[in-house]
C-alpha cells in the first residue's frame, strides 16, 4: 500500500507533460522492451489490447511512438519509441528520480538509510516474470 501512495504522488508531481500515467507507463515499457507486438505490451501492462492500440494511437500521434511490421509474422506490428518518445522517457525518469531524492533528503537519516538498503530487495521484486517481457531485456 504504501508503495501504491508513493507512486501516486510521484505520478501526481511528474506528469511528462501532458501525458497520463497509463501513457507514461507504455512509454516506459516500449523504451525498455521494445519493440515489441501489441499483445505483449497489453499483457505486460495489464490492460486490453483494444484499449492499448488506442494509447498507442495517441502516442504515435504525440510523435513518441511508431508501429512498424513484425519481420516474424506479418499480420502483427511492432510498437517501438521514437528518439521523441526516449528523450520523454529520460525526462519523467529523471523527474521522478529528482522527487525521490528530494523526499529521502527530507527524511530523518536513520529512515532514508533503511529505505535505501532496501533497494535491492525491491529491485529484485522488480524483476519477477509477471508476463511476456518481464524476462526479456531485464
Amino acid at each position: 500500500m504504501a508503495l501504491a501512495r508513493v507512486s501516486r504522488q510521484l505520478d501526481r508531481h511528474s506528469r511528462g507533460g501532458s501525458l497520463s500515467t497509463t501513457q507514461a507507463s507504455v512509454l516506459a515499457s516500449t523504451a525498455k522492451h521494445g519493440p515489441v507486438r501489441i499483445s505483449d505490451l497489453a499483457e505486460f501492462e495489464g490492460i486490453n489490447p483494444t484499449m492499448l492500440s488506442r494509447i498507442v494511437a495517441k502516442l504515435e500521434d504525440a510523435g513518441l511512438l511508431r508501429r512498424r511490421p513484425d519481420p516474424d509474422d506479418g499480420r502483427a506490428a511492432l510498437v517501438e519509441t521514437t528518439e521523441a518518445g526516449l528523450a520523454q522517457h529520460r525526462t519523467l525518469r529523471e523527474e521522478r528520480t529528482r522527487l525521490l531524492t528530494d523526499r529521502l533528503a527530507a527524511m530523518p537519516a536513520d529512515r532514508a538509510a533503511q529505505l535505501l538498503a532496501a533497494l535491492p530487495a525491491l529491485e529484485a521484486l522488480a524483476q519477477i516474470p509477471s508476463g511476456p517481457l518481464s524476462s526479456e531485456n531485464s
